[in-house]
Protein backbone atom coordinates (compact mmCIF):
# COMPACT_ATOMS: atom_id res chain seq x y z
CA UNK A 1 0.00 0.00 0.00
CA UNK A 2 0.83 3.34 -1.10
CA UNK A 3 0.75 6.44 1.90
CA UNK A 4 0.89 9.98 1.07
CA UNK A 5 0.85 12.31 3.40
CA UNK A 6 -0.27 16.01 3.12
CA UNK A 7 -0.28 19.00 5.46
CA UNK A 8 -2.71 22.01 5.26
CA UNK A 9 0.34 23.63 3.20
CA UNK A 10 -0.66 21.49 0.35
CA UNK A 11 -4.59 21.78 0.47
CA UNK A 12 -4.20 24.08 -2.44
CA UNK A 13 -1.86 22.63 -4.79
CA UNK A 14 -3.26 18.91 -4.17
CA UNK A 15 -4.79 16.88 -6.72
CA UNK A 16 -7.10 14.68 -4.67
CA UNK A 17 -6.29 12.05 -7.23
CA UNK A 18 -6.74 8.54 -5.16
CA UNK A 19 -5.02 5.63 -7.39
CA UNK A 20 -6.38 2.22 -6.18
CA UNK A 21 -3.79 0.50 -3.23
CA UNK A 22 -3.09 4.34 -2.15
CA UNK A 23 -4.06 5.64 1.30
CA UNK A 24 -4.14 9.82 1.37
CA UNK A 25 -3.11 11.09 4.92
CA UNK A 26 -3.46 14.54 5.71
CA UNK A 27 -2.68 16.45 9.45
CA UNK A 28 -3.78 19.34 10.07
CA UNK A 29 -3.73 21.94 13.47
CA UNK A 30 -7.47 23.60 14.94
CA UNK A 31 -5.31 27.21 14.03
CA UNK A 32 -5.29 26.44 10.48
CA UNK A 33 -8.91 27.21 10.12
CA UNK A 34 -10.40 29.22 13.06
CA UNK A 35 -13.75 29.16 13.69
CA UNK A 36 -14.73 32.42 11.49
CA UNK A 37 -12.45 30.86 8.42
CA UNK A 38 -15.27 27.85 8.32
CA UNK A 39 -18.85 27.41 6.33
CA UNK A 40 -20.61 25.58 8.92
CA UNK A 41 -23.70 25.49 6.38
CA UNK A 42 -21.79 22.78 5.06
CA UNK A 43 -22.16 20.83 8.31
CA UNK A 44 -25.95 19.23 8.46
CA UNK A 45 -28.46 20.13 11.14
CA UNK A 46 -27.35 16.97 13.33
CA UNK A 47 -23.78 17.98 13.59
CA UNK A 48 -24.13 21.71 13.75
CA UNK A 49 -26.73 21.16 17.07
CA UNK A 50 -24.13 17.91 18.58
CA UNK A 51 -21.09 20.22 18.39
CA UNK A 52 -23.50 23.18 20.12
CA UNK A 53 -23.88 20.79 23.15
CA UNK A 54 -20.29 20.81 24.07
CA UNK A 55 -19.74 22.59 27.38
CA UNK A 56 -16.08 23.32 26.41
CA UNK A 57 -14.79 25.71 24.20
CA UNK A 58 -12.06 24.20 23.02
CA UNK A 59 -13.93 20.61 22.62
CA UNK A 60 -16.50 22.76 20.20
CA UNK A 61 -14.17 23.81 17.91
CA UNK A 62 -12.06 20.91 17.72
CA UNK A 63 -15.13 18.83 16.89
CA UNK A 64 -16.33 21.42 14.41
CA UNK A 65 -13.22 21.88 13.04
CA UNK A 66 -12.79 18.29 12.37
CA UNK A 67 -16.08 17.48 10.95
CA UNK A 68 -15.65 21.37 8.46
CA UNK A 69 -12.24 20.02 7.15
CA UNK A 70 -13.92 16.38 6.89
CA UNK A 71 -16.72 17.48 5.04
CA UNK A 72 -14.51 19.71 2.85
CA UNK A 73 -11.80 16.68 2.10
CA UNK A 74 -14.53 14.23 1.21
CA UNK A 75 -16.36 16.98 -1.10
CA UNK A 76 -12.65 17.18 -2.64
CA UNK A 77 -12.51 13.66 -3.52
CA UNK A 78 -15.70 12.80 -4.33
CA UNK A 79 -16.22 15.71 -6.45
CA UNK A 80 -18.74 16.99 -5.20
CA UNK A 81 -20.37 19.70 -2.58
CA UNK A 82 -19.61 19.20 0.77
CA UNK A 83 -23.29 20.07 2.22
CA UNK A 84 -24.75 17.01 -0.03
CA UNK A 85 -22.39 14.48 1.97
CA UNK A 86 -24.51 12.24 4.08
CA UNK A 87 -22.86 11.18 7.22
CA UNK A 88 -23.55 8.26 9.67
CA UNK A 89 -22.52 6.91 13.12
CA UNK A 90 -22.06 2.84 13.05
CA UNK A 91 -22.97 1.02 15.65
CA UNK A 92 -19.33 1.22 17.32
CA UNK A 93 -18.78 4.68 16.72
CA UNK A 94 -16.81 4.81 13.41
CA UNK A 95 -18.24 7.41 10.79
CA UNK A 96 -19.22 6.28 7.43
CA UNK A 97 -21.19 7.86 4.26
CA UNK A 98 -24.60 6.60 3.56
CA UNK A 99 -24.38 5.67 -0.20
CA UNK A 100 -28.06 4.29 0.16
CA UNK A 101 -29.28 8.34 0.99
CA UNK A 102 -26.99 9.29 -2.07
CA UNK A 103 -28.55 7.29 -4.41
CA UNK A 104 -31.79 9.19 -3.46
CA UNK A 105 -30.23 12.59 -3.92
CA UNK A 106 -29.14 10.78 -7.73
CA UNK A 107 -25.64 10.79 -6.27
CA UNK A 108 -25.34 7.26 -5.82
CA UNK A 109 -22.38 6.48 -9.12
CA UNK A 110 -20.22 7.94 -6.91
CA UNK A 111 -17.21 5.59 -5.63
CA UNK A 112 -17.27 4.02 -2.15
CA UNK A 113 -14.46 5.47 -0.21
CA UNK A 114 -13.45 4.77 2.94
CA UNK A 115 -12.24 7.33 5.57
CA UNK A 116 -11.21 7.77 9.36
CA UNK A 117 -10.24 10.61 11.39
CA UNK A 118 -8.68 10.94 15.11
CA UNK A 119 -8.08 14.49 16.82
CA UNK A 120 -5.84 14.96 20.16
CA UNK A 121 -5.02 18.29 21.43
CA UNK A 122 -4.49 20.48 18.39
CA UNK A 123 -3.97 18.20 15.85
CA UNK A 124 -6.39 16.34 13.25
CA UNK A 125 -5.38 13.64 11.51
CA UNK A 126 -7.26 11.80 8.30
CA UNK A 127 -6.98 9.12 5.98
CA UNK A 128 -8.53 8.14 3.01
CA UNK A 129 -8.31 4.75 0.57
CA UNK A 130 -10.98 3.85 -2.36
CA UNK A 131 -9.01 0.40 -1.52
CA UNK A 132 -8.94 -0.74 1.88
CA UNK A 133 -11.24 0.15 4.83
CA UNK A 134 -8.93 2.38 7.01
CA UNK A 135 -8.20 3.28 10.67
CA UNK A 136 -5.91 6.02 12.18
CA UNK A 137 -5.37 7.24 15.53
CA UNK A 138 -3.21 10.51 16.48
CA UNK A 139 -2.13 11.25 20.22
CA UNK A 140 -0.14 13.90 22.06
CA UNK A 141 2.35 12.21 23.92
CA UNK A 142 1.92 12.53 27.88
CA UNK A 143 4.55 12.13 29.99
CA UNK A 144 2.47 11.49 33.13
CA UNK A 145 0.08 8.71 30.92
CA UNK A 146 -0.42 5.68 33.72
CA UNK A 147 1.59 3.94 30.83
CA UNK A 148 2.00 1.01 33.04
CA UNK A 149 -1.36 0.45 34.26
CA UNK A 150 -2.51 1.05 30.65
CA UNK A 151 0.05 -1.25 29.65
CA UNK A 152 -1.17 -4.56 31.79
CA UNK A 153 -5.48 -3.58 30.76
CA UNK A 154 -5.14 -3.26 27.15
CA UNK A 155 -2.03 -4.82 25.74
CA UNK A 156 -1.07 -8.52 24.84
CA UNK A 157 0.85 -10.39 27.76
CA UNK A 158 3.96 -10.72 25.51
CA UNK A 159 3.92 -6.95 24.81
CA UNK A 160 3.72 -6.22 28.46
CA UNK A 161 6.80 -8.06 28.56
CA UNK A 162 8.53 -6.11 26.25
CA UNK A 163 8.37 -3.18 28.75
CA UNK A 164 10.52 -4.87 31.33
CA UNK A 165 13.38 -3.12 32.53
CA UNK A 166 12.75 -0.28 29.37
CA UNK A 167 13.91 3.05 30.74
CA UNK A 168 10.88 5.24 30.85
CA UNK A 169 11.21 7.56 27.86
CA UNK A 170 11.91 4.05 26.22
CA UNK A 171 8.58 2.69 27.71
CA UNK A 172 6.65 5.80 27.35
CA UNK A 173 7.69 5.93 23.62
CA UNK A 174 6.62 2.44 23.16
CA UNK A 175 3.44 2.80 24.57
CA UNK A 176 2.05 5.27 22.58
CA UNK A 177 3.10 3.93 19.59
CA UNK A 178 1.35 0.32 20.68
CA UNK A 179 -1.95 2.35 21.77
CA UNK A 180 -1.44 4.16 18.30
CA UNK A 181 -1.53 1.52 16.48
CA UNK A 182 -3.96 -0.41 18.67
CA UNK A 183 -6.70 1.94 18.21
CA UNK A 184 -6.29 2.72 14.56
CA UNK A 185 -6.31 -0.83 14.10
CA UNK A 186 -9.70 -1.42 16.13
CA UNK A 187 -11.27 1.68 14.30
CA UNK A 188 -10.19 0.57 10.36
CA UNK A 189 -12.08 -2.87 12.03
CA UNK A 190 -14.83 -0.90 12.93
CA UNK A 191 -15.99 -2.72 16.16
CA UNK A 192 -13.71 -0.17 18.65
CA UNK A 193 -13.21 -1.96 21.95
CA UNK A 194 -16.13 -4.29 21.59
CA UNK A 195 -13.11 -6.61 20.29
CA UNK A 196 -10.58 -7.39 23.78
CA UNK A 197 -7.80 -5.25 23.14
CA UNK A 198 -5.26 -7.73 24.88
CA UNK A 199 -6.39 -10.36 22.92
CA UNK A 200 -3.75 -9.60 19.35
CA UNK A 201 -0.34 -9.08 19.40
CA UNK A 202 1.92 -6.67 17.71
CA UNK A 203 4.52 -7.59 15.85
CA UNK A 204 7.05 -5.62 14.06
CA UNK A 205 7.06 -6.28 10.14
CA UNK A 206 10.14 -3.78 9.21
CA UNK A 207 11.59 -1.63 11.77
CA UNK A 208 13.07 0.62 8.93
CA UNK A 209 9.48 1.42 7.32
CA UNK A 210 7.57 1.25 10.39
CA UNK A 211 5.67 -1.21 9.45
CA UNK A 212 3.13 -3.85 12.04
CA UNK A 213 1.19 -6.88 11.47
CA UNK A 214 -1.73 -8.56 14.32
CA UNK A 215 -2.14 -11.68 15.20
CA UNK A 216 -5.27 -13.47 14.61
CA UNK A 217 -5.61 -10.92 11.93
CA UNK A 218 -3.26 -11.68 9.21
CA UNK A 219 -4.88 -9.72 6.23
CA UNK A 220 -4.45 -6.24 8.59
CA UNK A 221 -1.34 -3.78 8.80
CA UNK A 222 -0.39 -1.00 10.36
CA UNK A 223 1.89 1.08 9.19
CA UNK A 224 3.48 4.30 11.98
CA UNK A 225 3.82 7.22 10.09
CA UNK A 226 6.18 10.20 10.35
CA UNK A 227 3.41 12.72 12.71
CA UNK A 228 4.00 16.12 13.89
CA UNK A 229 6.26 16.88 16.49
CA UNK A 230 5.24 15.26 20.46
CA UNK A 231 2.56 13.46 18.79
CA UNK A 232 2.17 9.26 17.57
CA UNK A 233 0.41 8.00 14.63
CA UNK A 234 -0.70 5.22 12.84
CA UNK A 235 -2.91 4.06 9.92
CA UNK A 236 -4.55 0.40 9.75
CA UNK A 237 -5.16 -1.05 6.25
CA UNK A 238 -6.58 -4.34 5.07
CA UNK A 239 -4.00 -6.26 2.50
CA UNK A 240 -5.78 -8.70 -0.20
CA UNK A 241 -3.10 -11.38 0.07
CA UNK A 242 -0.83 -11.17 3.63
CA UNK A 243 3.07 -10.61 3.61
Amino acid sequence: MNINIFHFSDLSSATFTLPMQTIDVWFFKTEDFPPDAQDTQILSTEERNRIAGYSQGKDRIQHQTARFLLRLLLGKYLHIAPEELVLRTGTHGKLYLDYDALTVRGLGHLPQLSFNLSHSEEQIAFAFSFSSPVGIDIEKIRENARSSHLVHRFFHPDEELRFAHLPEWESTQLFFRYWTIREAFLKGLGTGFTISADSFRIDEIDSDSGLYQLTKYPLWRVQALPAPDKYFCSVAYCVQNPL
